[in-house]
């Protein structure tokens, strides 16, 4: 059920754009206010476990008790809706197509809107830059693929990670981690979410070195195999920088063009179909 379930939720995603009917989050933050009123926030690590930690336990038992019980079928049926309630926020490619459209007519003060809200910001961060002054844009263009590189990862990649391994639950402790970060940035949201991405983004390094330029993203994936400093994001950019054939890093940062940031759109795609041939593959076997 689980293949079935990964392939129903990307048909309906190709036909809606994104989750976004599914996914209403008011629920969960009125959770959270629930719990600052008890005052659960002065002790970060119990706020952290009841808000996202416990809600997942509820549904990991709810569906194995329906699966055990009462039919497959009917787990099928909760499977789905979690799934597409759990994959990320908004329509990530009209957001990517935006920024490259702006970029095409040299609008830097529309590149940098539609940059922010890639980036998932509440207020603009990128300034705009002169038009005709490339390194002004090159780096603005590097922020871009900076936040395509971890929105493709954590809106899809992740999200399906967590759903092989755990089912429903794991793809909604995945979302909750994120939403819980969002809205409560403190540094232990940040090391748990660090925590639950850190063995999928090594596993996307690896498919993009396979759907990309395995030589220079694969020699990346090697060096930051055991990486602890950096930030998933940080790591997913310089992993996808290998895959779009960029030369290693040196002193001066990568440069980084339009040509690069269309190119990471395939290279997302190819990456998808190499996880659903691989699925589809261990459920034959299975």
């Amino acid at each position: 059920m689980t293949f079935l379930s990964i392939l129903l939720v990307l048909a309906l995603v190709q036909w809606w754009g994104s989750g976004a009917p599914l996914q209403k989050d008011g629920a969960f933050y009125r959770y959270l206010g629930w719990l600052d009123r008890q005052r659960v926030s002065q002790q970060p690590k119990a706020h952290l476990l009841l808000a996202v930690v416990v809600p997942t336990l509820v549904l990991w038992a709810l569906n194995a008790w329906v699966v055990s019980q009462v039919s497959a079928i009917l787990g099928f049926l909760i499977a789905v809706p979690v799934l597409l309630y759990s994959l990320g926020r908004g329509d990530f490619s009209a957001e990517v197509d935006a920024y490259l459209n702006a970029c095409e007519r040299s609008d830097s003060v529309s590149a940098a809107r539609h940059l922010a809200e890639l980036q998932d910001l509440q207020e603009l961060q990128s300034t705009a830059v002169e038009e005709g002054d490339p390194e002004d844009w090159s780096e603005l263009h590097r922020q871009a693929l900076k936040a395509i590189a971890y929105r493709g990862f954590e809106r899809m990649f992740a999200v399906v990670f967590w759903f092989v391994i755990l089912g429903p639950a794991g793809a909604l402790l995945y979302r909750l981690s994120a939403l819980y970060r969002q809205a409560n940035p403190s540094r232990a949201a940040h090391r748990w979410a660090w925590l639950v991405e850190w063995p999928v983004v090594r596993l996307m390094g690896l498919t993009w070195a396979m759907a990309g330029d395995f030589e220079r993203c694969f020699s990346r994936c090697q060096r930051e195999l055991l990486d602890r400093q950096h930030t998933s994001s940080a790591l997913l950019y310089d992993q996808i920088l290998g895959a779009l054939g960029s030369q290693e890093a040196s002193s001066a940062p990568a440069k980084v063009d339009l040509d690069m940031i269309r190119a990471s759109r395939p290279l997302f795609s190819r990456s998808l179909w190499l996880w659903v041939c691989v699925l589809a593959l261990i459920t034959l076997l299975a």
